[in-house]
């Protein structure tokens, strides 16, 4: 793996990186936030407000970063991070092969080199090389040739608790994989208690196997509690439909024997990666063959397999595995379960000595011309293989047939063996990673470089605040140069905060939220008191700011410019509200209304300040003008054809404000920003690049007087629909005289970590509302001069506590629901297994003596 690495270049080798697809979009940030949290500020493994405009961090932490790899970020600077990446990925897969050596040498299946055999192909079988990005799911994997171990010595054994102590690491690790193990362990062990000659009792064995994955679940319960509530927050709340159907055709997985099958297409909708070299397909025939395991024994492994296969294709075992949701992208994640079967059945039944009969041989050659035929058919069909990746299978796999009849007879019979297993799996290494391309290291370290330099000036400002950002590296920015921000990619989403960002018109999935379409409105609101935007004459070299642009807000004129570099400037938003303020109560009674962002804002505002009007309106475009399509006279909702579909078209829609004041434009989620551009007086506006409800665009301010024309150019497309695209202004006066008001009773901080604020706040007979922008999840605590109070939802979002007017002295406050509950458990668990191995140990002496 480190020789493909440095054959691509890749940091510290060259000038690539080894970031790629969720690795450098999502995952890094994560290891810069861990680093940040053990280094700085411990508070945030509980939570953040990195995250998002605040969350959750234990179940980001046990999805993410529970591995003990990322100890070594600690020690690398931010700007070098991808090359730390690089070496937690070679050791990662060292660890892999070295926990697999290690299983088949306790267990005496194969002596001396032989063992390497089957361990390398464990570390570079299909599913590690097809997720070698997806770190933070590796270390199950290591684990569970481990764990095999120890459930195997329950077999000869009177202890249990090495089990149940590997068990509960490797849910801890990572728990969506250790569940997934957790179902074959189960499958295994039912297996493997049927087989003969038992050295213990069954019912002995079975009660040491219960009572060790309880104690072994228990031990993780202070991690897994708290993260199962999360998930029922978020993850568990889409559903997945049920059926019975059949997901993809069984036969194609034949396919994946190939070298080289995988590909960024099978990488998002693909099938399961099992590959292993031809030595293992070989000798795997020698667990049906052999005479020394029982003709249940067999029955049962294949039973398992069976099992195993039928899950990569069948609805229901599908679900079952990935926790019953299908996944997105990176399908089957369980398979590497198959590699390891397949392998640990090969170490189990084939011996050095063995040599295929004459019908054997026959059944492989058969076997191998209906495979190869099949896939000469459809390889033209299946971008996947091709006719040099079926030349390699057929070759190496009829070298080491070969290699395999003849005896062992002189001393490089294992070294050409052991060539052609690496011929076998460096083909499926090759073949499948050069179909994918890397982030440069320069573009990495260009855009971290610019951030830095924006961070550098903000960090001066010790006060509350979050920061806004017209272009981003990634939605994890916040989390990488650790400040507050407002974007967040994590599959540990809660659903109400991407419910939240559709609501105010911010792009949102169910595993992302980026704030990229803001406005006075809610900059103001969510404390966004510093702005981070390109500098208008900074190059466009690749990673630089100018190339990451995710949003358009000439409203920023209103800002104070605090710092300019080469790369970026950075502006203090003067109206920025801190998290705390006193309110209007009248701001409990409003409703978000669905895609109507600007609205929601302008009556939030109202709410919260007791204004009689919204300072939102709509306002109306004066002329428009069809280029080679229709031009409508009612704008929102209405449908542009293009009149030939031969020739460019775009609609220009006219407006001339007559006031300073700022406009902004709505566009609904049926108009896609992958259609068509669109510009403000002929400049395209940049916008990220999917939406799913109704967005905020930023068009003009400070222009009085000064005709505007926004212009929809058709891209690929014959046809527009004009959804909720609506033009609005904002008064700008309005808009600061609420400003005003609110800041009159700011809380005032007198300590706070991450997961708490404290703090002294006057509110007053028209402000007894205390308002925060902490988003309102289970977990938070309110104490008010001393007492417990239930807190209040603004917006189905933020937090808010009712008062009597008058002084206050309020601390919030975080804790993870079920952390409590699930420490005491792991407590008594841990404190149980301790109690368990110092009695073995007693009896152990007893016996020996």
């Amino acid at each position: 793996m480190l020789g493909y690495f440095i054959y691509r270049g890749m940091a510290p080798f060259g000038t690539n990186s080894i970031l790629t697809v969720d690795l450098g979009q999502q995952y890094i940030d994560q290891f810069a936030a861990f680093k940040h949290t053990l280094l700085s500020h411990p508070s945030s493994f509980f939570y953040s407000f990195s995250n998002a405009l605040g969350g959750d961090m234990i179940g980001e932490w046990a999805y993410y970063l529970m591995s003990p790899f990322n100890f070594i970020y600690l020690f690398i600077p931010i700007i070098q991070l991808p090359a730390a990446i690089l070496l937690v990925t070679v050791l990662k897969f060292g660890m892999a092969g070295l926990s697999m050596a290690y299983l088949i040498k306790k267990l005496k299946l194969q002596n001396g080199y032989y063992i390497t055999l089957f361990a390398i192909n464990y570390a570079l079988s299909g599913w590690f090389i097809a997720n070698d990005l997806n770190l933070l799911w590796l270390d199950a994997a290591i684990l569970l040739p481990l764990l095999i171990l120890q459930l195997e010595k329950l077999f000869y054994r009177a202890t249990w608790w090495q089990y149940a102590l590997i068990l509960a690491l490797t849910i801890i690790s990572n728990y969506y994989i250790g569940y997934m193990i957790a179902i074959f362990i189960t499958i295994y062990f039912i297996w493997r208690i049927t087989w003969p000659n038992q050295i213990k009792s069954r019912w002995i064995t079975f009660k040491q196997f219960v009572l060790g994955s309880l104690t072994g679940g228990a031990l993780s319960a202070w991690l897994i509690l708290p993260t199962y509530y999360q998930l029922k927050l978020g993850k568990s709340q889409y559903n997945s439909d049920w059926s019975l159907k059949f997901d993809n055709n069984p036969v194609k997985l034949l396919l994946k024997l190939i070298p080289g099958s995988f590909d960024f297409d099978q990488m998002q909708t693909g099938q399961a990666n099992f590959y292993v070299s031809a030595f293992i397909l070989i000798t795997l025939i020698t667990f049906f063959t052999t005479k020394i395991l029982r003709w249940y024994v067999k029955l049962g492994g294949t039973i398992i397999l069976a099992f195993l296969f039928l899950a990569t294709t069948w609805a229901p075992l599908t679900l079952l595995f990935h926790g019953f949701q299908y996944p997105v992208w990176y399908p089957y994640r369980f398979s590497f379960i198959i590699s390891f079967f397949i392998i640990y059945l090969a170490a189990l039944s084939w011996q050095p000595t063995w040599q295929p009969r004459l019908k054997t041989v026959l059944a492989l050659l058969i076997a191998l011309g209906c495979l190869s035929s099949y896939a000469l058919t459809v390889d033209h069909t299946i971008a996947y293989i091709n006719q040099q990746s079926i030349a390699i299978f057929i070759g190496i796999f009829l070298l080491t047939l070969a290699q395999l009849m003849f005896k062992q007879h002189d001393r490089f019979w294992f070294p050409f063996l052991m060539l052609l297993t690496m011929l076998s799996l460096t083909a499926n290494l090759a073949l499948s990673l050069n179909r994918f391309s890397y982030l440069t290291n320069t573009e990495y370290q260009n855009a971290i470089k610019a951030l830095n330099t924006a961070d550098h000036t903000i960090k001066n400002d010790k006060s509350w605040y979050r920061v806004a950002q017209t272009f981003q590296r990634t939605r994890g920015d916040s989390m990488m140069l650790d400040y507050y921000g407002g974007s967040h990619f994590s599959s540990a989403l809660p659903k109400m905060t991407p419910s939240f960002f559709g609501d105010f018109g911010q792009p949102e999935g169910d595993n992302y939220v980026v704030y990229s379409n803001g406005s006075l409105l809610s900059d103001a609101l969510l404390g966004m008191k510093y702005m981070i935007t390109p500098n208008a004459k900074a190059s466009n070299k690749p990673g630089e700011p100018n190339t990451h642009l995710i949003g358009y807000r000439p409203d920023t004129a209103h800002y104070l410019p605090t710092s300019n570099s080469d790369q970026v400037r950075v502006w203090q938003n003067k109206n920025a509200l801190p998290i705390a303020f006193a309110a209007h109560h009248d701001v409990l009674k409003t409703k978000m209304l669905q895609n109507n962002p600007l609205q929601n804002q302008g009556n939030v505002w109202q709410g919260l300040s007791g204004d009689t009007s919204s300072s939102v309106n709509v306002a109306n475009f004066q002329q428009s003008i069809g280029k080679n399509v229709n031009a409508p006279t009612a704008i929102t909702g209405a449908t542009l054809i293009k009149n030939d579909k031969t020739k460019p078209a775009q609609l220009d829609l006219k407006f001339t404000p007559t006031t300073n004041d700022s406009y902004y434009l709505t566009l609904g989620a049926a108009l896609p920003i992958k259609n068509f551009d669109l510009l403000i007086n002929g400049k395209i506006i940049t916008q990220f690049s999917s939406y799913r409800h109704t967005v905020i665009v930023n068009l003009a301010t400070n222009a009085k007087n000064k005709t505007q024309t926004v212009t929809v150019r058709f891209k690929q497309t014959q046809t527009l629909v004009l959804n909720n695209f609506t033009l609005y202004r904002l008064n700008n006066h309005q808009f600061e005289n609420n400003v005003a008001t609110l800041k009159r009773h700011p809380l005032q901080i007198t300590s706070r970590n991450e997961r708490k604020i404290t703090g002294n706040i006057t509110t007053t007979a028209k402000q007894p509302l205390i308002m925060t922008t902490i988003p309102n999840v289970p977990g938070w605590q309110v104490t008010l001069d001393g007492k417990s109070v239930t807190s209040q939802k603004v917006a189905n979002y933020f937090l808010a506590v009712k008062t009597i007017p008058g002084k206050h002295t309020i601390q919030f406050k975080y804790t993870p629901p079920l952390f409590i509950i699930g420490s005491w458990l792991s407590l008594f668990a841990c404190l149980f297994l301790i109690i368990s191995a110092i009695h073995h140990k007693k009896l152990a002496r007893k016996c020996s003596a």
